[in-house]
């Protein structure tokens, strides 16, 4: 019968305590294996052991806390041998307890000063969750959907509140105006899967389509974006983004359990508090020449941002916009036009 060893508290979301964990399971020495369980919360792992020791069934399990903290809870089964005592069972889970610390802990004090490694987090919360979904049907494939929407409303509000302002200040401000037209065809395909039931026909259509824009998303801001912020903006800087990314998150969070209290609280005027501390970008002027009543051109891509082409090709109905390059969203748009 599995006992619990110990439980620890982190201000950590559930989902980024549970990432640094399987991170930490890899660099113990006592774990000869684990895997994450389908469940989606919990590690199952196993440990080498004395004949004195723990080792058997091994679980660490991450459950919220409540506001925006985590509790990791390790539970395991004695292996009992002839020399099997409590005391080298204790022992043992001791043991774990403080190398699983000691492996988790770097990665808690990163977060306290990088919030780039706050959004990687939120990024494989959000493949893991794909790969649930994939993998699920009816109710449970509901629930993680639930939970996909729920995780990626909190992590857009947060990058477009405090993040790409500050991409579009000290590095690209067309690389900033990319990734919120992004983020909006991410809603528009997250709001398709929500109409849908799971088992529906066209949600698993829906569902790559998200899956492809997002991806192709977190490539372009893992791959270039974070990086060049990153560097433009110093330890210092960074260090009080994280400040602020923690302090946004938890007032999103409690949003997210409580919606009722949220939309009362919108009601009363807090959209407009809360839009208000992400200024408005100013709209570009727009270069398009009259139209004449004539076909149309093909379209040049090096002409174009990108951005421009997405918003182009939503308006055109093209299929399969969000995944596609400049090259191939130019060729579409002059198809459907």
């Amino acid at each position: 019968m599995a006992e619990r060893l110990f439980s620890r508290h982190y201000e950590l979301a559930p989902e980024m305590l549970l990432d640094f964990a399987q991170q930490a399971m890899a660099a113990l020495p006592t774990v000869t294996s684990y895997e994450l369980a389908e469940s989606g919360d919990q590690i199952n792992f196993s440990t080498s052991y004395t004949w004195t020791s723990w080792g058997q069934n091994m679980v660490a399990v991450v459950e919220s806390d409540g506001s925006d903290g985590s509790m990791l809870t390790v539970s395991g089964e004695p292996r009992v041998g002839v020399m099997s005592t409590p005391w080298g069972e204790e022992m043992h889970a001791t043991t774990i307890e403080s190398q699983l610390y000691a492996a988790i802990e770097p990665s808690v004090e990163v977060v306290r000063r990088n919030p780039i490694v706050m959004l990687q987090a939120d990024h494989r919360r959000a493949e893991g969750l794909f790969l649930r979904i994939g993998a699920s049907e009816g109710d449970e494939r509901a629930e993680a959907v639930r939970e996909l929407v729920s995780a990626l409303r909190v992590h857009m509000q947060l990058e477009e509140r405090h993040v790409y302002p500050l991409l579009g200040d000290q590095v690209d401000a067309d690389m900033a105006e990319e990734a919120e037209v992004e983020h909006q065809l991410a809603r528009d395909g997250l709001a398709q899967l929500e109409e849908l039931t799971p088992d529906e026909p066209g949600f698993d259509a829906a569902l790559t389509m998200v899956v492809a824009g997002i991806e192709h998303h977190v490539q372009e801001e893992e791959g270039e974006a974070f990086p060049r912020l990153a560097s433009q903006l110093g330890h210092d800087r960074l260090a009080q983004l994280a400040d602020e990314l923690l302090a946004t998150r938890a007032e999103l969070m409690a949003q997210e359990r409580n919606p009722a209290a949220a939309d009362q609280s919108t009601s009363s005027g807090s959209r407009s508090q809360s839009s208000s501390s992400r200024p408005p970008r100013p709209k570009r002027q727009a270069t398009r020449t009259t139209a004449r009543k004539k076909p149309r051109a093909k379209i040049n891509p090096d002409d174009m941002k990108k951005a421009d082409l997405l918003e182009r090709a939503k308006r055109a109905g093209v299929s399969g916009y969000s995944h596609m390059s400049k090259a191939e969203l130019a060729q579409a748009i002059s198809r459907a036009n």
